[in-house]
């Protein structure tokens, strides 16, 4: 368990120093208006009980893609900014801050398990599925209950339904988009070169 949260500490603690990085900074502002483009025109929203509640939507994709590069810090901001800015370009009744929250908490979970680590299908299927059950579901749910008025057994049947569909989609999509930017030049030349040991200058 120490182990866990050591490590945990470490992908936060090396992923705000990306940050501060410009060509991070670019990349970052790239997969937030990626993530804005499918947010507005790459989703379905489909109508349930009269609410347009169940969105069908790409957007967690390069939110995965910017955390298996730079880190959980780097993906929750985008995740946070790619909420409220996809809200207020298209906004869908009254601003609920607890997705925002969601979305957060959705780049931290992909930071966590994809950065710095190979991204396999194993270990991609894991993390979307804790997001998928955890955060969109159960999570979302709750969002659904308290500023919708939903009924939890509905609630968590929009919710389920629409993680269902998305789940398998998900797990391609980012596994392949991963796995080719894995094998660009300048990714694999940024991986060795944090992987190569610091070397210590002879004293005089």
């Amino acid at each position: 368990m120490n182990n866990i949260l050591i490590n945990a500490g470490r992908k936060f603690r090396d992923s705000a120093k990306e940050l501060s990085n410009p060509a991070t900074l670019t990349v970052c502002a790239m997969m937030l208006a990626i993530s804005l483009v499918l947010s507005y025109f790459g989703n379905i929203s489909i109508t349930f009980l009269g609410t347009n509640v169940i969105k069908l939507s790409f957007v967690i994709v390069p939110i995965a893609v910017a955390a298996m590069l730079y880190g959980p810090v780097g993906a929750g901001i985008i995740g946070g900014l790619s909420d409220i800015i996809g809200f207020m370009l298209a906004p869908m009744g009254a601003y609920i801050p607890g997705f925002t929250i969601s979305m957060i908490l959705i780049g931290f979970a992909f930071g966590l398990v994809l950065y710095e680590e190979k991204p396999t299908v194993p270990r991609i299927a894991a993390v979307q599925l804790f997001v998928s059950a955890v955060i969109s579901t159960l999570l979302g749910s709750l969002w659904f209950v308290l500023f919708y008025g939903f009924k939890p057994l509905q609630a968590l049947s929009v919710r389920g339904i629409k993680e269902l569909v998305m789940y398998p989609i998900n797990v391609l999509l980012i596994f392949v988009i991963a796995r080719v930017i894995a094998q660009l030049p300048e990714i694999r030349q940024r991986k060795r070169s944090k992987e190569a040991p610091e070397q210590v200058e002879p004293e005089a």
